[in-house]
């Protein structure tokens, strides 16, 4: 019997707790301060991320392309060595042999005009195939003298009016000699391709004389294949360089070959690493031997007198920042850094065999900026599709992140309602 007033409850309900006993709930913090936070946090992560990476990145392209340039600096050193025994090297083949060739080393005829000279198709042959000589010639202890010169090519106009020939021309032929009443008479011939005789100028007395010229004082008193220093040819006025040796059989005399700076000067200007990058080649005194600009060389040509020795432009002299600084702190078959005028450049210093230049060193000059511009549009360009996928991605990802938060944070003040 059940009785209504009891203090039992009913089957299957649970007491009232009393509300006085509950214990009070500390407020929770504001939901979006935490997605804020949390979002922050997450964007920070990722930028430092994907900026430490691609820094790293340009870091180590850096250090790649710093060791590129070294290498492309050796290379073009050796480059220009090679090009500068090319040059030089069938220069001494054909001067030292053509000492032993009867042709070349017999007496010229009485007045050069009237007989021809056996040893004029050698030389127009040995012209052709060596296109770096500009003037073959022979010089003889009477004062005779025969030259022919090429005047095709790179610069050929200026050479054809200084040796006023005709257009058609592609060689000159001076002559010197006596004529039948003892007179030292000179004469020219302008020749075709061929070889063949387009025009002719009129005798006239002679006032070139071979033997006291720098080519021939260096070779008469060396066995050897004399290299002389840079003078000015008397055929063309231009600044250059001979190679020469001495004969005695049938008659004394002199045999050599002219090879212009501007050919040095030309290869150099062509060797360019970068669209800044210089190339130079210098003395251990602080003289210019070759350079790609030939403005300093055109003004020498213009003050010295023809055939005359010429003293090598120093660099104080040229008002050149970058070749008073290497030549201030150089260190040879070394690369090194050079800080001109706020402008860093990577350079190398190498010597040149003395064969082909006694006592000189080719430098190789590039700036560092120019190496580093690909590093850094390389850099830009990475940064700017990580900016991208950052832009396109990361709102997803938040909110994908800020979903799962509040789905924990909603469990959370359901379990606590439930408490």
């Amino acid at each position: 019997m059940t009785l209504r007033g009891s203090g039992e409850h009913p089957p299957g309900r649970h007491p009232r707790r009393p509300v006085t006993g509950r214990p009070a709930v500390a407020p929770r913090p504001s939901t979006w301060r935490i997605y804020l936070g949390i979002t922050g946090l997450l964007v920070l992560f990722v930028v430092a991320l994907v900026g430490g990476i691609i820094w790293l990145n340009a870091q180590k392209s850096e250090e790649l392309m710093i060791a590129d340039a070294e290498r492309l600096m050796i290379e073009t050193g050796d480059k220009v060595t090679d090009r500068i025994r090319l040059l030089y090297d069938p220069m001494y083949a054909i001067v030292g042999l053509g000492t032993q060739v009867s042709n070349l080393t017999a007496p010229l005829p009485l007045d050069g005009a009237d007989g021809p000279y056996s040893a004029l198709k050698l030389m127009l042959r040995g012209l052709r195939i060596y296109p770096q000589i500009l003037s073959f010639y022979v010089g003889y202890e009477n004062g005779d003298f025969y030259m022919v010169t090429h005047i095709t090519g790179e610069g050929a106009d200026k050479l054809r009016n200084a040796l006023d020939a005709p257009l058609k021309a592609a060689f000159a032929n001076e002559i010197v000699s006596q004529n039948a009443n003892g007179e030292r008479v000179v004469r020219w011939n302008y020749l075709a391709e061929d070889g063949t005789v387009i025009d002719s100028g009129k005798p006239r007395p002679a006032n070139f004389d071979p033997r006291p010229r720098p080519w021939y004082e260096t070779a008469k008193n060396s066995d050897d294949v004399a290299h002389s220093g840079l003078y000015i040819f008397a055929s063309s006025g231009e600044p250059g360089f001979t190679l020469s040796r001495r004969f005695g059989d049938p008659m004394k005399g002199v045999i050599g070959a002219d090879l212009a700076a501007r050919q040095i000067a030309q290869f150099l200007r062509e060797q360019r690493i970068t669209p800044s990058s210089s190339a130079f080649i210098f003395t251990p005194l602080g003289e210019i031997v070759a350079m790609p600009d030939e403005t300093e060389m055109a003004a020498i040509a213009k003050s010295v007198q023809a055939n005359t020795m010429v003293s090598l432009p120093k660099i104080d002299d040229m008002n050149n920042p970058l070749l008073s600084e290497v030549f201030a702190d150089y260190t040879t078959a070394r690369t090194k850094l050079y800080d001109v005028e706020g402008r860093s450049y990577v350079g190398r210093v190498v010597p040149i065999p003395p064969r082909y230049g006694e006592r000189q060193l080719l430098a190789v000059m590039v700036p560092v900026d120019e190496i580093e511009q690909p590093v850094i549009a390389a850099r830009n360009g990475e940064l700017f599709r990580a900016i991208v996928i950052l832009v396109l991605v990361l709102p997803l990802y938040v909110t994908m992140v800020i979903v799962w938060i509040d789905r924990r944070l909603g469990r959370r003040a359901a379990n606590d309602d439930d408490d």
